[in-house]
């Protein structure tokens, strides 16, 4: 995740550790259930993930959930 975050630096998150929680759950309730193929699209969902992921003070737990999510992606991405 940090190699994404190196490549998109120009990504700030307006989430804190407080409420991020609420946006990854947001995130893998969408990709699970519409994967990247909803109304938005795969580049949406990423942005949206990589903005999750640039916020400061990510648990360990979040983080890993988060590469789930980019992982996911890019598995949709590859079919």
């Amino acid at each position: 995740m940090n190699e994404t975050l190196e490549r998109h630096a120009t990504i700030t998150s307006p989430y804190t550790p407080r409420n991020v929680d609420a946006a990854i759950v947001h995130l893998e309730r969408v990709l699970s259930a519409e994967g990247a193929n909803s109304l938005f699209g795969q580049t949406y969902w990423r942005t949206r993930v990589q903005q999750v992921s640039a916020t400061r003070g990510l648990q360990h737990g979040q983080r890993a959930r988060l590469e789930r999510l980019m992982k996911l992606l890019s598995d949709v991405g590859c079919v």
